[in-house]
């Protein structure tokens, strides 16, 4: 089995580069799945693929350029008479932070009109749950505490897609990717040490420890982006299409 992974929104929080924030679509047969679906994703998905065909999302961090979109994909999915379900997991607060973005962005649509297909919350963890036809697992990584992050693995068709989310490097994003057919990693920034994201270079220090057969960056901030030509690594821009 052929699994498609679609790189809609390759951006950061900033969307440097022009690129919209991080959407990146999972398919194979019976599978359609979103890891993430930032406040700018909507776009991107539209020029690329049928919003409907989307049956999941799921979600790395409560950080808007990482969820913040899905209030706009519901509404739109609502207004173009969508019917099934669309279910979306992420961590504990994912429920809670959806309904107060519904409230701060819509509050004449969410509460008093009926949406229009059944809306769906689940809790991500270390327990694999089938979503949008894939079985998708979180283990937790080191962002920002408040986010409540998490990096994601992904198992379609015997293939492993780990997911970093944003992190910084710690033993646990090991974890995460250790394994895996594919391994999305943000590369923020190119060589500055940040509490918060993983640079290109600890990448590069820490690449076998990762245990991927292979490594693909998106999430590239300004810096990284002026170091293109100095990546030993396969990088992402909006439109990235790799098979596994």
């Amino acid at each position: 089995m052929t699994v498609r992974v679609h790189f809609l929104g390759s951006g950061n929080a900033f969307s440097d580069g022009g690129r919209a924030n991080a959407a990146i679509h999972v398919t194979a047969p019976g599978v359609s799945l979103l890891l993430d679906c930032g406040g700018s994703a909507l776009p991107a998905i539209k020029k690329h693929v049928d919003p409907a065909t989307i049956d999941a999302v799921a979600v790395t961090h409560l950080h808007g350029d990482h969820f913040g979109g899905i209030t706009f994909l519901v509404i739109e999915q609502h207004f173009a008479g969508r019917k099934k379900e669309l279910v979306c997991a992420g961590p504990p607060s994912l429920e809670q932070r959806l309904r107060a973005t519904e409230q701060a962005l819509y509050p004449d649509f969410f509460g008093p009109v009926q949406l229009g297909f059944p809306l769906r919350t689940r809790v991500l963890g270390r327990e694999p749950i089938e979503l949008g036809g894939a079985r998708v697992s979180a283990l937790p990584i080191r962002h920002v505490r408040l986010a409540e992050p998490h990096g994601l693995r992904v198992e379609v068709g015997g293939k492993l897609i780990a997911y970093s989310g944003d992190a910084r490097w710690t033993e646990e994003l090991a974890a995460v990717s250790k394994g895996a057919d594919l391994f999305i990693c943000e590369a923020s920034y190119f060589d500055r040490d940040d509490p918060a994201h993983i640079s290109y270079k600890q990448v590069m220090t820490h690449r076998d420890e990762f245990e991927a057969k292979r490594i693909v960056l998106t999430h590239l901030g300004a810096e990284t982006l002026a170091h293109l030509s100095d990546l030993e690594l396969e990088h992402t821009t909006d439109g990235t299409l790799i098979e596994i």
